[in-house]
């Protein structure tokens, strides 16, 4: 698995300059496309827009994902269909509080979210199943078209990183961390970001590091206890870990990729490194996107987690925010550039990181939740 590790340094100026590309008009399809240009979202007869004067509601992250989504998917969306694309941005868990407080016609159409959040929402009966007949699953690795065989097919993988500031830990003397021990050096007291457990994999990096650091996946308090050693700056959203580690309030935080890659392209020294976990390195899980139970618009929703599975719509995505695809097309054709090959992660390279079964995790979530809030306090 050697693009795990591989630096990312030299993406960021790729990435500043492709901003502007992945932001432009789609070209056109040919009636025999290169092999070379990316898989294209399934179109409809020329001047059709079947959705004119609608419009589809999604609930998604915020920040530069949101951008990323708007550069993307919601723009083939668009230009397909006539629609327009209205946003409830929040991370999964918030998203679903506010479906959950919401009476009648629920408050956005599909959603963009982690396959734990996915998990939880499937067992209280708020997704509506998807014929996959509908949609390319064919193009995208079987295992991420399997997830949950009924929902959403996954469009990205989300692999867990360390991020950290090369600047900061240099001026402290502080070997470039290789692991989630060596974040107890002293001198980096108070200066790490990690996530509260309402982030989203939060619950599978506290399984991951109980399992690291005793064997047992199931001993979260055990792990909780070791971690307020290093008294952590604990978070509940990305964009809140992005400005304390942007500002210097911490010098190394809990991501993943793609957050830090757009950081590094907004012109930030930072690094990132997928942390030993035993054999494992790092941690991962999937994003994917589904049709909310009760929506009017369920035509235009399955039409959006059509679109947002294309290889046009994974490339810009991945392009503009670093995001891994799940697409195979575009996953082969990342591995073959130099300065994206570290977007190319497949199957395989997920079996040599940390993952659990969603089951087991929202199984033993509340347990969880009430070990952390008691030794953590938030």
């Amino acid at each position: 698995m050697a693009s795990l590790g591989r630096s990312p340094a030299s993406l960021g100026v790729l990435i500043v300059a492709l901003l502007a590309a992945a932001c432009a008009p789609a070209a056109q399809p040919s009636p025999a496309a290169a092999p070379a240009k990316p898989a294209e979202a399934a179109k409809p007869a020329a001047g059709a827009k079947p959705f004119a004067g609608r419009t589809l509601r999604v609930a998604t992250w915020g920040g530069d994902w949101a951008n990323g989504v708007k550069t993307s998917t919601a723009k083939i969306f668009e230009e397909q269909t006539g629609a327009t694309v209205e946003y409830v941005f929040g991370n999964p868990a918030d998203n679903l509080t506010r479906l959950l407080a919401t009476r009648g016609e629920p408050p956005f159409d599909v959603m963009q979210l982690d396959n734990l959040t996915e998990g939880i929402m499937i067992d209280k009966g708020l997704l509506e199943p998807i014929d996959h007949a509908k949609l390319p699953v064919n193009e995208v690795f079987n295992e991420a078209a399997n997830v949950t065989k009924d929902y959403g097919p996954a469009f990205t993988i989300i692999p867990g990183v360390i991020g950290w500031s090369p600047a900061r830990f240099k001026e402290l003397g502080v070997p470039a961390p290789k692991s989630f021990d060596d974040l107890f050096n002293p001198k980096l007291k108070g200066r790490v970001a990690y996530p509260g457990m309402r982030f989203g994999s939060a619950p599978l990096l506290i399984s991951g590091l109980a399992w690291t650091w005793t064997g047992d996946k199931n001993a979260v308090g055990e792990a909780a206890k070791k971690l307020k050693q290093m008294e952590p700056r604990v978070f509940g959203a990305t964009p809140e870990m992005a400005t304390w580690l942007t500002n210097g309030e911490v010098y190394a935080g809990i991501s993943h990729t793609a957050q830090i890659m757009v950081m590094k392209s907004q012109g930030f020294d930072l690094d990132y490194v997928y942390p030993q976990m035993k054999d494992k390195r790092g941690w991962v899980y999937w994003n994917m996107t589904d049709v909310i139970k009760g929506t009017k618009n369920k035509d235009m929703a399955e039409k959006w987690v059509q679109i947002n599975l294309s290889g046009e719509a994974q490339e810009l995505m991945g392009r503009s925010n670093g995001v891994l695809p799940t697409h195979k097309a575009v996953s082969e054709k990342f591995a073959k550039e130099e300065k994206l090959k570290v977007l190319a992660l497949t199957p395989t390279d997920m079996a040599q990181m940390y993952q659990d079964d969603a089951k087991f995790i929202n199984d033993n979530r509340d347990k969880w939740n009430d070990e952390w809030n008691r030794i953590m306090g938030s």
